[in-house]
């Protein structure tokens, strides 16, 4: 039985038919590239349109040299679209490229609508604290910005205002507004003052937790008379800041009320109300105002950095990274490559030339080059890679502040030794985590995103290092240090104290800090027995002779290499981890540093916990050292 379906289908199908079902294709087949084509050019669009409208460097405009800075840059969007993509941040030396990782941040911008981006990136500073070699370049889509160049300055102080109304007049501080406030205390390395008038509204948890963090680690916050003509009063958690006196400890730092309105608080004022704060010393040739940093300062090219240089600072991150790298060093075969090295080149020169000479046939000359080359690249490939012994490690050195509830501000630096080459994430289990390598001469590639969710995706050759530097906080693991029995007068005089969960690295490397002086501390069965006077900070901590400590550790005479024990590094980095912990960046700041009377601060010098190794299983073994620096009280009796 026929079916006429059937065979209408099994017909052949004519040309003309055939010609139409091909142009139908083609004209879909046009279809769709062109829609493919509107929607990258609409995504082009939406990317050309994104434009920076706002550069706020630091704090007040300014940025500490070899710490992690806040960046906030505020985008538009002028298209009716909304933009969703990367924005990426680029540091450049000089004229030349890009060094560093570069740092980028996901972002999504609203059409016809503008948003604070924030970036953390690491500052180097060269000889006096300059930063004016490294140039700083954002890249969103096809398109670019060169911010401005940074000003240094040690202390940043400022005013918070209502990011919704009217900045008012600030006096001698610069005004910021509260929603700028970083949401993690990782990011508060530069700040010194913060002036109030009010509470602020904008603040979400996030930036109140940073807030009280870093007043607990030695802040100094201002109240001002507000509108109303009192102080302003604070709501949990903020309440902590409430008092009747006129002066509040908190921690470290101090709550201070000042009987005056924002907008009168003059030069004189401020230097009443810093007194006892570090801050830049005045040499020849600088304006008096200069200490407090106005508000109206010279331009950049102006400006002199002579009251931020008596020397480089001697303990950059790079140095501790240079002590870390030198732990893990591939222990390649230098006679058998150089060896290697002279045969290759003997067998190019004059070894084709002569095979030339017996051979006229040229294929018979470019065959034993080229075998010559491949040969070489394999055996080169194969010697140099391989390690003698080397496995996968990771050496770190941390500090570790406490902080309320039990946490830790940790500033970490680490190198990771890999024998496989690949791309790692490194990423640890803090909050608030900024990552750098902190170089200034190579370009790194990888891909940094700090803040909440922080990780470092990086690239890296086998049987090579990748040094970086970290802040960030860990919610738990601070020790606990009980005063068991103290006699405090006119200096100390019995101290005992009861430790737990950390046991020192040695007995002999703990030390109390009372108001200017150290004191040694003795560890026999958990606790801690007042040691022997030590010194003031200057005699203890050596600044002046600690200049390029790192290569003089690396070199004897400058030629023959010095090899010295990991365990030995670690305790040359413990006189630098102690000025670094106390924000030493130069010899007049030991002059400067004094505790309040009635706190001692304990350094413990311990093996780092595994709560602050990386969170890679790839990297194998894991270890280092950490400075723990714990406030303990020590009221006069």
């Amino acid at each position: 039985m026929n079916d006429p379906e059937l065979e209408s289908r099994m017909k052949p199908v004519s040309h003309g038919r055939r010609c139409f079902l091909g142009i139908q294709s083609l004209v879909q087949s046009l279809s769709f590239f062109v829609l493919i084509l509107l929607l990258f050019q609409g995504m082009a669009a939406v990317a050309n349109a994104i434009e920076v409208e706002e550069v706020r460097w630091g704090f007040n405009g300014k940025v500490a040299p070899n710490r992690f800075n806040v960046l906030s840059v505020l985008i538009s969007n002028a298209s009716p679209q909304t933009y969703s993509g990367d924005i990426t941040l680029y540091k450049r030396l000089g004229g030349g490229g890009y060094v560093d990782a570069k740092v980028t941040e996901s972002v999504t911008i609203s059409s016809f609508s503008n948003k604070w981006v924030q970036f953390y990136p690491y500052v180097n500073g060269g000889w006096g604290g300059s930063v004016s070699n490294e140039t700083w370049q954002l890249v969103y889509g096809r398109s670019s910005f060169d911010l401005p160049q940074p000003r240094p300055a040690k202390y940043q102080r400022i005013i918070l205002d209502d990011s919704s109304a009217m900045a008012g007049r600030a006096g001698i501080l610069k005004s910021m507004p509260d929603s700028l406030f970083p949401s993690f205390v990782s990011a508060t390395d530069a700040l010194q003052v913060v002036g109030m008038d009010r509470e602020p509204r904008s603040w979400i948890p996030t930036q109140k937790e940073a807030f009280l963090d870093w007043v607990h680690l030695g802040g100094t916050v201002l109240l001002f008379l507000g509108p109303t003509g009192k102080h302003p009063e604070f709501a949990a958690p903020l309440s902590a800041l409430n008092s009747p006196l006129d002066e509040l400890r908190v921690g470290s730092g101090r709550v201070l009320k000042v009987p005056m309105e924002r907008n009168k608080f003059r030069e004189e004022d401020a230097r009443r109300f810093f007194t006892g704060l570090p801050r830049n010393v005045l040499t020849q040739g600088e304006k008096p105002e200069d200490v407090i940093d106005t508000i109206d300062g010279p331009p950049p090219q102006e400006q002199q950095n002579y009251s931020y240089s008596e020397g480089t600072d001697p303990f950059p991150s790079s140095s501790f990274l240079t002590q870390l790298k030198e732990m893990t060093k591939p222990d390649h075969n230098w006679l058998l490559l150089h060896f290697m090295f002279w045969v290759y080149i003997a067998m190019i020169f004059p070894g084709c030339y002569l095979l030339g000479k017996r051979w006229s046939d040229f294929r018979v000359v470019y065959a034993a080059l080229l075998g010559t080359v491949v040969l070489f690249s394999v055996l080169f490939s194969i010697v140099g890679q391989r390690g003698y012994g080397e496995s996968t490690a990771v050496h770190s050195v941390a500090i570790a502040r406490g902080l309320p509830g039990g946490g830790l501000d940790v500033s970490q630096w680490s190198n990771v030794f890999v024998t496989s080459g690949a791309d790692y994430l490194l990423k640890h289990n803090g909050f608030g985590t900024l990552y750098s390598t902190t170089s200034d001469t190579e370009q790194v590639n990888g891909v940094i995103n700090s803040g909440i969710d922080g990780g470092f995706m990086v690239d890296i050759p086998p049987f090579s290092n990748r040094e970086f530097a970290l802040r960030m906080k860990l919610p738990t693991g601070s020790p606990k240090i009980t005063v068991d029995k103290s006699v405090v007068s006119n200096g100390i005089r019995e101290l005992s104290l009861s430790v737990d969960g950390i046991t020192p690295a040695t007995t002999q490397a703990q030390y109390l800090m009372y108001r200017n002086r150290f004191y040694g501390l003795n560890w026999k069965d958990g606790k801690l027995e007042l040691g022997p006077d030590s010194g003031d900070v200057r005699s203890m901590l050596r600044v002046d002779s600690m200049q390029g400590w790192a290569n003089t550790q690396n070199y004897n005479y400058g030629y023959h290499k010095q090899e010295t024990k990991p365990a030995d590094r670690f305790m040359l980095m413990l006189t630098p981890l102690y000025s670094r912990s106390l924000n030493v960046t130069r010899s007049s700041d030991v002059d400067q540093i004094r505790l309040p009377d009635d706190v001692g601060r304990v350094f413990i010098y311990s093996p780092i916990p595994p709560e602050l190794n990386v969170q890679n299983k790839r990297l194998g073994t894991q270890n280092g050292q950490i400075l723990y620096c714990l406030d303990i009280p020590l009221p006069e009796q």
